[in-house]
């Protein structure tokens, strides 16, 4: 999941990986146009679509690296 750190420190700015817990409420650069940007490149990445219902929820590494993981199975 090397790519979706890479993704989420291009768009933020901010290191990333395992051990960081980044989300909209701690992270400043993580503003409405940089989570379109980060649901965008995640899709585009991962050949996947986020269910637009959650789109809103999806506002943390944690919840998105989860999210992922189910819709590649």
């Amino acid at each position: 999941m090397q790519k979706f750190y890479e993704i989420l420190e291009n768009i933020l700015e901010t290191k990333v990986d395992a051990t960081t817990d980044i989300n909209i409420q701690n992270c400043s650069a993580w503003n409405s146009l940089a989570h379109i940007d980060i649901i965008m490149s995640l899709e585009e990445e991962f050949n996947i679509k986020f269910d637009k219902e959650k789109l809103t929820k999806l506002n943390s590494q944690k919840i998105l690296l989860d999210e992922i993981q189910k819709l590649i199975k």
